[in-house]
C-alpha cells in the first residue's frame, strides 16, 4: 500500500542535527495495521506527515498505492490525499459551525464519493448515529474523536494515518476508540498506521515498529 525508499530527513535544533530518517526504507501492504512508537522527539509525527505528503524529504521516494507522491505538485497531492488517504489527528480539527454529520462527510463530498448509506453505517458502527445533528461544542472528547474517525473513513481511503488519536482521552475511552478505529479500518480494507506512545494502544494493532536515531526497528 505504501513504500518509503531510502528516505533521508533531518533538521537542525540549535547546534544539533536531528535525524528523523537515515536511508530509511519501509513498506506496508494493503489491509495491514501497525503501531509506530518511539521516544518523544524521535520524529513519529514527521514520518507520518512524510507518508501523507505533508512534509518534504531531503532524499528518497514515497510511494502510496503505486503512485510516487514525491513527484506530485501541491495541487495533485491535495487531490490524492482527498481520495486515497484518511488522516486522524490528536486535535480533532472539526469545523465548529458544522454538525457532526457534515464534519464527517466533508472530505467525501469534496472528493465526490459521498455515499449516504455507507455514512449511516459508519455512524452506527461508531455509536454516534444519535449525535449526527450536534455541533462539536455539544460533543465530548470521545464523541468528537469518533466523528474524526468517521471523517477519515467516509471516503473509503486506501490508507489511514492516525497521530496519537487517543492522546486527549481517558484510558477507558482510549481503549474503546482504538478498538473501533482498528475494527472500522479492517472492515473497510484500509491500511492503518497509528502513531502512539502507549503500549496499551499499540497492543491493539497487528504489528509494532519503533522509530529512533533515524531507523525503524520491528518490535512485534
Amino acid at each position: 500500500m505504501f513504500e518509503l525508499k531510502h528516505i533521508d530527513k533531518s533538521f537542525r535544533d540549535r547546534e544539533n542535527i536531528i535525524h528523523i530518517a537515515r536511508d530509511l526504507s519501509w513498506c506496508l501492504g494493503s489491509g495491514e495495521g501497525v503501531a509506530l512508537m518511539g521516544e518523544s522527539g524521535a520524529g513519529k509525527t514527521t514520518l507520518m506527515n512524510i507518508i501523507a505528503g505533508l512534509d518534504t524529504l531531503d532524499a528518497g521516494e514515497v510511494w502510496v498505492d503505486g503512485v510516487q507522491i514525491t513527484e506530485l505538485s501541491q495541487s495533485e497531492l491535495t487531490a490524492f490525499r482527498r481520495t486515497y488517504i484518511g488522516l486522524i489527528f490528536q486535535k480533532f480539527h472539526l469545523v465548529p459551525s458544522l454538525s457532526a454529520w457534515d464534519n464527517a462527510a466533508l472530505q467525501a463530498r469534496l472528493a465526490g464519493v459521498f455515499d449516504k448509506q455507507f455514512a449511516r453505517s459508519l455512524f452506527d458502527r461508531l455509536g454516534i448515529d444519535h449525535l449526527a445533528h450536534r455541533r462539536p461544542s455539544q460533543l465530548s472528547g470521545g464523541q468528537q474523536q469518533r466523528v474524526a474517525i468517521a471523517r477519515a473513513l467516509m471516503h473509503r481511503p486506501r490508507l489511514v494515518l492516525a497521530d496519537e488519536p487517543t492522546g486527549n482521552l481517558d484510558e477507558a475511552t482510549s481503549s474503546a476508540v482504538i478498538e473501533l478505529l482498528v475494527s472500522a479500518a479492517s472492515d473497510a480494507g484500509a491500511t492503518l498506521v497509528v502513531v502512539t506512545h502507549s503500549s496499551a494502544i499499540a497492543s491493539h494493532l497487528g504489528h509494532i515498529v519503533r522509530l529512533g536515531s533515524g531507523a525503524l526497528t520491528p518490535v512485534s
